[in-house]
């Protein structure tokens, strides 16, 4: 027998023999000893590889014996198992049936299965009346034959049917009855035939939050052999075979009916995936070992410093480097036990590899800033620049406001001051007022820089890929437009700075004839000439003065309220976000930036404020004697605006933000959730105790369904010492490593598997801590010594 499995087994555990007769009549007259191969071919036809013979209230050892045979053959039929159909009254006045599978591995009990039914209590404890057995005495003859078994209630409808039950289903006994059993989890297994009904059954197990109780298995319920899986040869009814993932043997049927991930209708319980190890071969002391694995879930056990994590370091060739002292430990203790690991795994073959602890540093060491798998899921960076202009813009006609009410009072201390003479001078001479001003360009060569930004952002669109034709050209057209409109203003700027240069020039010569004409005049005619000439600039001053007064502006934002739209990518049940500090921008936040960086009850108006003034109102105001007051104001404000207008990275579970959350086992949950959650790259998965930081309930409660999303559609090789990882996740393959007799030893198997040398629950059960507790926990079945 194989030790793991490769793929599922397809199973029929309800077929009728002749000696359903008492109960069936003619229907079964033809399914005698002799016309087994009638039988057998119906079962190759179909690749059936677990069977069973379950006749009402009976048991032939011939039958059986003869159908086992099989097993010997090199066909598809791997296993054929003892059972019986018993007929038991339930309740008073109310027979179900029982489809009871018996271990085979005793053949003697076996044997005597028809002994007890025929001449033992199977027939003094019949009522002929009922047709059936009392609950008692069906356990009574179960206790007599002391065999494992399983139980499997007969279900023709799906429990949720409206539908009146048939007279032997389970569900004649009542809604609450029924619910009362699965809440003890009475039976096994319950059973249908109609392929319809599988997907009310799941919506109903669903439903009423019984998943984990209710285990559903189809059988064919077969009485006429030559038109087998059906009874009658035009039967409408469509059948559909149940596949369960288990070793073809009694102690794997009952690992999978305890377990409904084990159970399918589909043979689909590993995905089809290149990238696997198939085996490692291990030399040792010179002797190969071949270790099969599955292509799901892989766990190693063993003792501390067995070499377990060393096996992982070994099988994919140090390809996450550990520090040289472990290193070298490792070296030295492969050479001590004469260890030689043939097998390794090509690095491009591993999705993820993830060592002792290293989950826990993930979320530590920077403060969630993601590793090269975590920033996969992160969305491109929110556009801060965006939403910030819309601040800048705003505050810069505050700015702008204090600038003009400074410059308005730097003018006033600098109007001219003049003395008027006290005499009227006969000799008089040229007057010379001021220069002749040079023309403003500040605003045309904002207007043209403008122009010439747009064009190179344009330009930028227009390298984008993702856009469209019929886009592209509507931007080409728009920026030959702004081309244009560039060179226009282009040309009026440069004839404007020409225009500055010939004023210059005409200032320079006026300037310096002054000079010299000073020199030749009488200093009564220089006195009156300074005069004039001053008096004309004051006038001039002054009306500037009356022109910026009225320009001087007092700043009140205006702003329409803009809600900050973080950037998002849903993962699973997490939202990966890209926010900012802030949620909106309004008048508000305008204000309330402003007072964070004045003093309280200051304001700041723009038409009275001075210089002096902002410097006595703005919050610890530096001591550098240099630094302007509007500087340091601009200062403050843009330090609170970067810490506003900061990307923050968060995680978002059900509106909850938990980008914070301080517990390691709720990272480890979130990182295992989105590892299961990943489809594109196939590659196997590798961690060394994923239960590190995780408490038992949020690996019963959360992690093991992740853990089995993975085993679907990944290899898994993991080194844990969590019983709840081995016998609760229902591992595809136990490799357990230990010293007997001071030499490394390695078993492996399926949970199921057994040998003359080793049960693999039996080493689970006496080397893992708390490891028979839990497999009690999962094989609770009447006492039944799995």
């Amino acid at each position: 027998m194989e030790k793991v499995v490769s793929r599922g087994i397809k199973i029929d555990l309800h077929i009728h023999s002749e000696y359903s007769k008492a109960k069936d009549g003619k229907k079964v007259e033809e399914n005698t000893l002799d016309n087994i191969p009638v039988l057998v071919q119906g079962l190759l036809a179909n690749q059936v590889e677990m069977c069973a013979i379950t006749d009402h209230d009976a048991f032939n050892y011939g039958m059986y014996y003869e159908l086992k045979k099989e097993e010997q053959k090199n066909n598809c039929v791997k296993k054929v198992l003892p059972g019986i159909e018993f007929s038991v009254e339930f309740v008073e006045g109310k027979v179900i049936h029982i489809v009871t599978i018996f271990d085979d591995r005793d053949d003697e009990k076996v044997r005597n299965i028809q002994k007890i039914m025929e001449q033992g209590k199977g027939m003094s404890c019949y009522k002929k009346t009922k047709g059936a057995y009392t609950k008692a005495d069906y356990f009574d003859i179960l206790s007599e034959i002391n065999i494992d078994f399983i139980m499997i209630a007969h279900q023709k409808k799906t429990p949720s049917s409206q539908h009146k039950p048939h007279a032997n289903d389970v569900m004649s006994l009542g809604k609450e009855i029924f619910n009362e059993l699965v809440f003890m989890d009475y039976f096994d297994a319950y059973e249908f035939r109609n392929k319809k009904n599988e997907i009310y059954n799941k919506i109903y197990s669903l439903e009423n939050s019984m998943e984990e109780k209710l285990r559903f298995l189809t059988g064919s319920d077969c009485h006429r052999w030559r038109y087998y899986p059906y009874t009658e040869e035009n039967e409408k009814t469509e059948f559909k075979y149940t596949y369960i993932k288990s070793l073809p043997s009694f102690k794997g049927l009952a690992m999978a009916v305890t377990d409904h991930h084990r159970i399918e209708l589909e043979n689909s319980f590993f995905n089809p995936n290149e990238k696997y190890v198939k085996e490692v071969v291990v030399e040792i002391n010179g002797e190969k070992n071949i270790i099969p694995f599955s292509k799901g879930i892989n766990v190693l056990i063993g003792d501390n410093s067995v070499g377990k994590s060393l096996f992982l370091n070994a099988i994919t060739d140090n390809c996450k480097k550990v520090d040289r002292r472990l290193h070298a430990g490792y070296e030295k203790y492969i050479e001590k036990n004469k260890l030689k690991f043939e097998t390794k795994i090509n690095e491009e073959d591993i999705f993820r590899f993830n060592q002792q602890g290293e989950i826990r540093s993930i979320f530590d060491e920077d403060g969630l800033k993601p590793d090269k798998y975590l920033s996969n899921f992160y969305p491109n960076a929110i556009n801060a620049i965006k939403y910030r202009s819309i601040v800048d813009t705003e505050l810069e006609k505050m700015y702008n406001a204090i600038r003009k009410k400074f410059s308005y009072d730097d003018a006033i201390k600098k109007l001219p001051k003049f003395q008027i003479p006290t005499e009227d001078t006969d000799d008089k001479s040229i007057t010379f007022i001021d220069n002749v001003k040079k023309v403003e360009t500040k605003e045309l060569q904002i207007l043209v820089d403008s122009f010439e930004k747009t064009i190179d952002d344009m330009n930028q669109l227009l390298k984008n890929k993702v856009l469209d034709d019929k886009d592209r050209k509507h931007i080409q057209t728009s920026s030959e437009m702004f081309s244009v409109m560039s060179e226009k203003y282009k040309k009026v700027l440069d004839k404007q700075k020409h225009e500055n240069e010939k004023i210059n020039v005409f200032n320079t010569y006026i300037r310096n004839y002054k000079t010299k004409y000073n020199r030749k005049i009488s200093d009564e005619q220089a006195v009156f000439s300074d005069y004039v000439e001053q008096k004309q600039a004051a006038i001039e001053s002054m009306t500037e003065l009356l022109d910026a007064q009225k320009e001087l502006e007092l700043f009140e934002s205006r702003i329409s309220e803009t809600k900050i739209i973080p950037e998002s990518n849903s993962v699973d049940k997490y939202r990966f976000i890209s926010k900012l500090q802030i949620e909106k921008i309004d008048n508000n936040y305008i204000a309330d930036v402003i007072k964070s960086v004045i003093k309280r009850g200051k304001v700041i108006n723009t038409k009275e404020i001075t210089e002096a003034g902002l410097k006595d109102i703005i919050k610890k105001y530096p001591t550098e004697d240099e630094l302007k007051p509007l500087d340091v104001l601009m200062t403050k404000i843009n330090a609170r605006l970067d810490a506003d207008f900061k990307v923050r990275n968060t995680i978002v579970e059900e509106n909850m933000d938990v980008y914070d959350e301080v517990s390691a086992g709720f990272d480890a949950q979130m990182y295992f959730t989105l590892l299961s959650g990943e489809m594109r790259d196939k590659g196997i998965y590798i961690i060394d105790q994923p239960e590190d930081h995780i408490s038992q309930k949020a690996i019963k409660d959360f992690v093991l369904d992740q853990f089995r999303r993975m085993g679907q559609q990944r290899q898994v090789i993991m080194v844990t010492h969590n019983p709840q990882f081995i016998v609760n996740l229902d591992v595809d393959n136990v490799i357990y490593l230990s010293k007997v007799d001071g030499k490394f030893t390695i078993q492996s198997g399926a949970l199921e598997y057994e040998n003359t040398q080793y049960s693999v629950l039996k080493i689970v059960a006496d080397n893992i801590e708390g490891g028979l507790q839990t497999i009690q926990g999962r094989m609770k079945r009447y006492e039944k010594n799995i």
